[in-house]
């Protein structure tokens, strides 16, 4: 099974605007999205942001894990637009659904995450909802697809070592295996290639399945992650999207160290004001865990780094490259 990493847009792509439509929901909100690589703090960001006034904060339950990974074969302009529309249309459902829903606005309020006012007016249906914050580290795989489904979003990724990524990523979820390598029912593998008796990821290259099967399932972590950030950054990179500014990069490490200051730019970014009950959630940080790869052994660390020296480099883990928050 071969499969092809490409990039859709509508410049390789000419027949993308010809079939590209434009609808017009019910709802008119503003569409926030939060990216990362798993183990990269999207889940932290998310709870933190939660307070936001007259705003729903979602975790990627509404958009198929497949999609981010489907969107990088060779597709048709109308299979891709089809499931471009689809992303939008998903999260309009849910807040047509959620007007309905009165056990979760309870919650909220007993959490902290709503005040009393807008508590009040969710139970007499008069809440305006202004803004989604969408949150689907896998996305990473796909920005430019995130970047077009939703009108006019805003998205921040959220960025940190990817030795520190990779050694989470084994230690919370165990994967990619050799086992969970035997089967395309995983997150990080709904598409491959059949090798042996093991499938290869669709994001490894061409001619390095040998290397990458010879590797431990930590080196393996992060070579997905170096995957990530590559396509995160040349699509972000562009100087279209730049002069857009709809995208922030945030890296985890400053956002744990000073989470007022970092948090407050994110907050901003997504249109809103910092408030006490953010302040709250965001003073919550911990950095306890930057370096925390460096227990690993010593040889395992180095091969991680001889396959993601390039990107390590380009996001300031490694060399005199220094890093920032650009806005």
């Amino acid at each position: 099974m071969k499969t092809e990493s490409i990039t859709y847009n509508s410049k390789s792509n000419p027949d993308f605007k010809a079939v590209k439509k434009q609808f017009e929901y019910s709802i008119n909100v503003d569409y926030n999205v939060i990216l990362g690589c798993p183990r990269s703090g999207t889940t932290f960001l998310l709870d933190a942001l939660n307070p936001l006034p007259y705003s729903e904060c979602i975790s990627g339950h509404l958009l198929p894990l497949a999609i981010p990974h489907i969107v990088n074969q060779s597709l048709s302009a109308d299979i891709y637009q089809c499931l471009s529309n689809s992303f939008e249309f998903s999260l309009q459902d849910f807040l047509e659904s959620i007007h309905k829903a009165r056990v979760g606005l309870v919650h909220r309020w007993l959490t902290q995450g709503m005040t009393t006012k807008e508590f009040v007016q969710a139970l007499q249906r008069k809440r305006v909802i202004q803004r989604i914050v969408y949150k689907e580290p896998f996305l990473s795989f796909a920005p430019e697809f995130t970047y077009n489904s939703l009108p006019n979003c805003r998205i921040v990724h959220i960025y940190r070592d990817g030795r520190d990524c990779a050694d989470s990523l084994i230690r919370k979820y165990q994967i990619l295996t050799d086992e969970k390598l035997m089967t395309l029912r995983t997150a990080e593998m709904p598409l491959g290639r059949l090798y042996d008796h093991r499938y290869i990821p669709w994001w490894v290259e061409d001619g390095r399945e040998e290397e990458f099967l010879a590797c431990t399932p930590y080196v393996r972590a992060i070579w997905m992650w170096k995957a990530m950030v590559r396509r995160c950054h040349d699509f972000f990179a562009r100087p279209d999207v730049i002069a857009s500014g709809r995208v922030m990069l945030l890296r985890y490490e400053d956002l744990v160290s000073d989470p007022l200051k970092y948090g407050e730019a994110v907050v901003k970014h997504f249109g809103c004001t910092m408030n006490d009950r953010l302040r709250q959630r965001f003073k919550q940080a911990r950095s306890s865990s930057i370096g925390i790869h460096k227990r690993r052994d010593a040889q395992e660390i180095e091969a991680a780094e001889k396959i993601t020296k390039t990107e390590l480099e380009l996001y300031g883990y490694m060399g005199d490259i220094p890093s920032k928050v650009l806005v």
